[in-house]
């Protein structure tokens, strides 16, 4: 069963290019505040879909170390690693 429509509501484009998602419309689509989406044209229709946005980690040489420890690497394997990853 899907979930039921929004209530079609017109919204304008600023000068600047940006919409404001009507509060009913971003309710039925569990839109929050700070939500990350992804905007593409398919059929000629502008689609919003919800992103997944993982955090990433830059590995310094201090975290580089704690995964050598942690990992049991010697010290050739730990130089292969880097190398690879352009370190």
């Amino acid at each position: 069963m899907s979930a039921p429509a929004a209530p079609r509501t017109l919204v304008q484009v600023s000068p600047r290019g940006q919409l404001t998602l009507p509060s009913d419309v971003r309710e039925a689509a569990g839109v929050a505040p700070g939500d990350t989406l992804v905007v593409s044209v398919e059929e000629g229709r502008i689609v919003l879909r919800r992103a997944v946005v993982l955090p990433v980690e830059t590995y310094d040489d201090a975290r580089i170390g704690a995964f050598r420890e942690a990992a049991d690497l010697t010290a050739s394997q730990v130089a292969e690693v880097r190398r690879k990853w352009g370190l």
